[in-house]
């Protein structure tokens, strides 16, 4: 009977720990701290994203003197201008709108509009022939398809530096050369987009296939009328992410352009800095404006995103 009751004692002593333990967590999750801490976390996220696209914003509307001035030591006057800070002369600047400007044959506006001409051609061509790609390699039997499909994710691995020079050859002897054409036609098609649309259009049931087929249905309108409705969420967000690719190029527009009346604002916007003087101040104000197109697209377009993005980890 002692033994019984020693052992019985050696249990809960053992157990104690645990109790304590798992009655503390409670009382934590009671009070909320895990909560406070995930929120300081999140803020923390938050702060260090913002600050510095924050910072370049309110740095372009102040004088040129005075971006620099205030960094150290830290106070709030290094984010917001003074009162007598305030100017739009960067924006006027960059627009030509001054005599600085127009002097310098600045041109952002134009140079924003060329980037969206390009851009919004590179989705539009990149939406039909990505799709037409992956509902082939998705739906269609054909033999090594999937040998066709690795060599095809294979040239996800080439670095584009080295697809540069014989891109450029290849684009001057077609007589693209400073053309529009020359910034669109290289980006057609994405290996992946193919891929990632591939994903999208496996998690739509067969089924739904077969039934439009025996309903007469070509594959064309299958596709039309069955895959691209129910892979809306997935066709915006390859739209968003190939947008913001082309959007924020730089090399190859710098490379295979030299017309100023068609350069991209990601080409102009560094062009703004010389070999002496960094206009510090046109810089902010032209990445302030080359952030707007991209931004307001997300904001219109995040529900969307989000289905898109959740749909690729939803297997079944």
């Amino acid at each position: 009977m002692a033994t019984t009751q020693s052992s019985s004692n050696r249990k809960q002593s053992s157990a104690s720990p645990l109790t304590l333990t798992s009655a503390l967590m409670q009382s934590i999750r009671a009070i909320g701290i895990l909560d406070i801490i995930r929120w300081i976390g999140y803020f923390l996220l938050v702060v260090i994203f913002l600050t510095p696209f924050i910072w370049t914003v309110l740095a372009s509307f102040r004088q040129e003197s005075q971006i620099l001035a205030n960094l150290f030591p830290l106070s709030i006057h290094t984010f917001l201008p003074r009162p007598g800070e305030w100017t739009l002369e960067h924006y006027q600047t960059v627009m030509g709108l001054n005599e600085v400007g127009a002097r310098e044959s600045l041109r952002f506006d134009k140079n924003l509009l060329n980037s969206f001409i390009v851009s919004a051609s590179v989705v539009i061509s990149s939406l039909i022939f990505n799709t037409l790609a992956a509902f082939f390699f998705s739906r269609l039997p054909f033999p090594k398809k999937n040998v066709i499909l690795l060599y095809v994710i294979a040239t996800l691995f080439v670095p584009v530096q080295v697809t540069l020079v014989p891109l450029f050859i290849v684009v001057k002897q077609l007589g693209f050369a400073n053309t529009y054409w020359a910034m669109i036609l290289p980006w057609f098609a994405s290996p992946f987009v193919i891929f990632a649309l591939i994903q999208f259009f496996k998690e739509i049931p067969r089924d739904l296939d077969e039934a439009a087929i025996i309903d007469g249905a070509s594959y064309v309108q299958v596709l039309r009328h069955v895959i691209m409705p129910l892979s809306i969420p997935g066709l915006i967000t390859m739209s968003l992410l190939e947008f913001q690719f082309i959007w924020n190029l730089f090399l190859w527009p710098l490379i295979a352009v030299s017309d100023k009346n068609i350069q991209v604002i990601q080409v102009t916007l560094a062009l703004t800095q010389t070999q002496r003087t960094t206009y510090w101040g046109r810089r902010f104000a032209g990445a302030a404006l080359a952030s707007v197109p991209v931004i307001i697209l997300f904001v219109l377009l995040q529900k969307y995103y989000t289905e898109g993005v959740a749909q690729t980890g939803v297997k079944g």
